[in-house]
């Protein structure tokens, strides 16, 4: 059955693609097609032989995050191995992030999921092993890399309960092509039970934890720039909350409470998830009536209370100089930013119910402490609490650096898994 479905997922792909392709020369999207040729080449796995390293680790990512967060295990992969590093990605701005990392000898848009064009790739590459990153599971790569040899593996990975719910009415297809692989390493237990489901063998499944946890750092590279910044404003002795990653309606959440925090003097800062929605934003402050700021006007000034940070790569020194830290993405449904971030640097956390993209951090940093769940309604008096009991907020953060110490470690973990098969297969 499993390979009656993968034919007929070859016979359905040119009819697919001839809609993706009409659909997108008739949407005003076609413009960030730049390079036609040279992405029609990669994704039909038309690659010249000499521009692909042979016998190389291959790691398929998705987009940017993920080649940044195996940038550690990219490293450590490089020196156990001692072959050279081919990555494949989803997305151009993945590609150009691979292709910033000087492991990586060569990275390329991955072949569509069309059979041939995957062997095709698969025969002029001829990796030595292929690490799939995170969810990125396309049958046909697999299959090919099967039938050609090439030992294969999931690194890092997780999968949604509606993804699996979706694989499930095809599930002989991907029983077909998880069942032969290596090992899976796995985020967590529910990824873990995922997989088994779909066919992965419980044997192979190993819970490791996820590697981008390993990237956190408690040292802010930029923390001397935003003081600098503080000082100007008058803030260095003041109370700062520092809303990192938001969205719109966590926006107005935090203008609604900012006079009664500025009140007890409070100051606050934030960061937008999304930077080209300056112009809504400012409408916004505009109407607060509030005294604000952007970061990118540089600010000298005392006469600000808010701080929009209108700019890129600040976030973890900004909160490192917070007093106490939300992350956005959680009051609203988009499942919560990266809590460890703030926690790290021994922050206690606020956010929202919405954190399915990080449920084992989130309910970590509550049971243990280092965290507490806002709402739109209790927001407000959640802040004050916390900030009129400073022994108590102490504790509190430092059960936040505890709790984020403790899911660091995946890389190591990966590692293990990997060193035991190759002494297995050797």
């Amino acid at each position: 059955m499993g390979l009656f479905l993968l034919i007929l997922t070859n016979f359905a792909f040119p009819f697919a693609a001839l809609g993706v392709a009409v659909s997108f020369l008739l949407s005003p999207r076609r413009k960030l097609l730049k390079h036609l040729r040279a992405e029609l080449r990669e994704r039909f796995g038309l690659e010249r032989g000499d521009s692909l390293p042979r016998q190389a680790i291959w790691l398929h990512c998705a987009s940017v995050g993920e080649v940044n967060s195996v940038k550690g295990l990219i490293h450590e992969l490089k020196t156990y191995y001692h072959k050279r590093i081919l990555v494949t990605t989803s997305t151009q701005a993945g590609k150009e992030a691979a292709l910033k990392n000087p492991d990586i000898s060569a990275a390329v848009l991955v072949p569509l999921d069309f059979y041939p064009s995957c062997a095709r790739f698969i025969r002029i590459a001829q990796p030595y092993r292929l690490l799939v990153v995170e969810r990125e599971i396309w049958p046909n790569l697999l299959e090919a890399a099967r039938q050609a040899n090439v030992p294969y593996a999931i690194v890092n990975g997780r999968i949604s309960k509606k993804s699996t719910r979706a694989y499930g009415w095809v599930r002989p297809l991907f029983k077909r092509v998880l069942s032969p692989m290596c090992f899976a390493c796995l985020q967590g237990k529910d990824a873990a039970k995922r997989y088994a489901f779909l066919g992965v063998p419980e044997a192979k499944i190993h819970v490791c934890g996820n590697v981008k946890y390993d990237t956190l750092s408690p040292n802010a590279a930029k923390l001397p720039q935003v003081q600098a910044v503080l000082q100007k404003l008058g803030w260095h002795k003041d109370k700062i909350l520092v809303a990192g990653s938001t969205h719109p309606a966590e926006e107005t959440m935090l203008l609604r409470a900012a006079p009664e925090l500025l009140k007890h003097g409070c100051k606050i800062i934030f960061a937008p998830r999304h930077l080209e929605r300056k112009q809504e934003i400012e409408r916004t402050l505009r109407q607060s009536h509030l005294r604000y700021a952007f970061w990118s006007e540089h600010p000298d000034h005392k006469q600000t209370d808010i701080l929009c940070v209108d700019v890129m790569g600040l976030l973890q020194s900004l909160y490192a100089v917070g007093t106490l830290c939300f992350v956005g993405g959680s009051v609203v449904p988009k499942g919560a930013h990266n809590l460890l971030e703030p926690a790290i640097l021994g922050k206690t956390v606020l956010f929202g119910k919405y954190f399915f993209n990080t449920p084992d951090t989130a309910q970590t940093l509550l049971e243990r402490g280092g965290g507490i769940l806002v709402n739109e309604t209790n927001f407000k008096e959640t802040v004050l609490r916390v900030l009129a009991d400073p022994q108590q907020l102490e504790n509190m953060n430092e059960k936040a650096l505890q709790t984020a110490r403790s899911f660091q470690g995946a890389t190591d973990k990966i590692m293990g898994v990997v060193k035991q098969y190759e002494r297995a297969a050797s």
